[in-house]
Formats: C-alpha cells, structure tokens, sequence
C-alpha cells in the first residue's frame, strides 16, 4: 500500500466526536466512540513513524514512558514532519504502513502509553486498553 492510499476519515471523526463528548461531559458516549474506535483500528493499516526500524518514541513525562506517533493520512504526515522539525525533534521521515499490532512487543512494554494518533494536530492517543 502507498502512503497516498491511506485514508482515516472515520476514525478522524471518533476523535472530534470524543473531543465534543468531553466538552459536553458525556462519559456514556465517550465510552461508545472508544468502543467505536477498537473496532475500527483492528484491521486497519496506518502510517507508523520509525526510526531504524523501529517504532519512534515520543518521551511523554519524565519516568520514560512514551507515546508512538501514528497518522490518518498522507496529508496528517506531513505536517507532522513539519512540526517535529519546529519542535527541535530528529527529523523523522521514515515510516511503515502496518496494522497497530506490527510491533507486538510495545503492548508488553509497561513504559509504553499507546499510539498518538496525528500529533501536529487535534490528537488522540490509543492507549493500550483499545490494542
């Protein structure tokens, strides 16, 4: 698959929708959009950033727990690249196009948070109780 290929806008629209939920105070339908987004990532494949073949590890606090960047499109990627390059990060432009459970290992890891979904922008992160 091309990155071109990849498209997310169902799951781009459980993340407003979470976010809507939030402000509304609604817990009952936020736990639905969750329950929604589990099912829809399952069997889909998303742009993974890497480096070196491995999964890229946002530091997230200071106990070495991380996050793992993931985007919904082509489009979500580069303005990724974008902000890690203004935000001082290594600039990473590797990336993969995998299903979420590529790297089997990072839900074993108890540092790792889960995966933040379009981190340039309003995102989301999948913890790991939706892998």
């Amino acid at each position: 698959m091309k990155l071109e290929e990849i498209k997310h806008p169902e799951l781009k629209n459980h993340i407003n929708m979470i976010y809507m939920h939030g402000e509304n105070q609604n817990q009952k339908a936020i736990d639905k959009t969750e329950a929604e987004i589990k099912e829809y990532i399952q069997n889909k494949e998303f742009i993974i950033s890497v480096e070196d073949e491995k999964p890229l590890k946002i530091p997230y606090a200071n106990d070495g727990e991380y996050l793992v960047p993931i985007f919904t499109d082509e489009k979500e990627y580069l303005i990724a690249m974008d902000y890690f390059s203004l935000n001082d990060m290594s600039e990473n432009n590797e990336y993969i196009i995998e299903k979420l459970d590529y790297f089997k290992k990072l839900k074993e890891d108890p540092n790792f948070l889960g995966y933040i979904v379009n981190i340039a922008r309003v995102s989301y992160i999948i913890n790991s109780t939706l892998l």
